[in-house]
């Protein structure tokens, strides 16, 4: 008889599900730590007009090795009116160093439907610009009104309000996401996957409780993983007992070992069990490459009506797991 030695081990885990989760949780901390990245530089609200722009006082900025300088600017207009304006950023020779126009709205109304009525507001006021610089210099932001009319194009000459906020390290998240939900996407897949890993060697039924095949199969780094479901009628009890054999190639008994079968109970539309399902799984290593027989016999057989056995090798594992380890004779 061969050396059977059980061990409890993480040595065919399929790491790609665990590599997709750590990017995923790299994601998250990048997306937390932004936060801590973030030094507020300025926050004023300033008026501007055509042809007389708003403007802050200088402000000096540092290179930065994570995050960008941000500006972001909300105009502030009554009901029913357009603007277009124009945020810049520039230094101190007045060259600008980035620049983005606005067309901003603000609309309001009354709809009626079915004999109902209400308001409603809509409006598109913010704009906002990201630079990186590579070296310490004041910069200054400057906020033009190049249009401002009603919504029936009536030119107006009042001032404009706009709060202009700079803040430095910012970090746009929004390009986290996508890499927050594809690395999601690949660990659930790789779970799923790693259900089904490995060759199958047999995938043999039989409408009874017993039945058996033979394979070639082995590999000290080989997983064997062998799979076995019943399908039995409603007079069976709230378990089953699975025991499996394996026979070398003179038919000899190498190992064997049982395993109880809890039984699940599928039920009509009245409520009452039209039939159970179990599943017995284990997991070994057969040392020396050969010829092995695979048998299988599940008991009490009487409401059995059908019982499948799937063996697998090369298959991978989420945790760990107890394996047996079957060695030459």
């Amino acid at each position: 008889m061969p050396n059977v030695d059980y061990k409890t081990t993480r040595r065919f885990i399929n790491i790609w599900v665990y590599l997709a989760l750590g990017s995923v949780g790299i994601i998250l901390l990048a997306g937390f730590g932004s936060i801590f990245f973030v030094k507020p530089l300025a926050s004023k609200t300033l008026q501007a007009r055509e042809d007389e722009p708003a403007q802050l006082q200088p402000i000096k900025i540092t290179p930065q090795a994570i995050g960008a300088l941000r500006v972001d600017v909300t105009a502030s207009i009554p009901n029913n009116r357009w603007l277009a304006y124009e945020v810049k950023i520039q230094d101190q020779q007045n060259k600008t160093l980035a620049a983005g126009l606005k067309n901003a709205w603000k609309e309001s109304g009354v709809w009626y439907e079915e004999g109902q009525s209400g308001t409603w507001q809509e409006d598109d006021l913010e704009a906002g610009l990201d630079i990186s610089t590579a070296k310490a210099e004041p910069i200054t932001v400057v906020v033009d009104v190049l249009e401002y009319a009603t919504s029936s194009n009536q030119p107006l000459t009042d001032p404009v309000s706009f709060n202009i906020k700079v803040n430095q390290g910012i970090v746009d998240t929004r390009y986290l996401w996508p890499g927050f939900w594809g690395g999601l996407l690949m660990a659930g897949l790789t779970c799923l996957f790693s259900k089904s890993a490995g060759v199958t060697l047999s995938d043999t039924s039989i409408g009874d409780s017993d039945l058996g095949d033979r394979v070639n199969a082995g590999g000290a780094n080989k997983l064997i993983k062998v799979i076995v479901k019943t399908i039995a009628d409603e007079t069976s009890p709230p378990s089953l007992n699975c025991r499996l054999t394996i026979r070398d190639g003179n038919g000899d008994s190498l190992f064997k070992v049982s395993e109880v079968m809890p039984l699940r109970f599928k039920r009509d539309e009245d409520g009452d069990i039209d039939s159970t399902h179990g599943q017995a799984t284990f997991f070994l290593v057969l040392e020396k490459p050969s010829s092995y027989g695979f048998y299988v016999e599940v008991t009490p057989d009487a409401p059995i009506d059908s019982t499948q056995m799937i063996i697998r090798q090369g298959a991978v594992t989420l945790g760990a797991i107890k394996v047996a380890h079957i060695g030459a004779a």
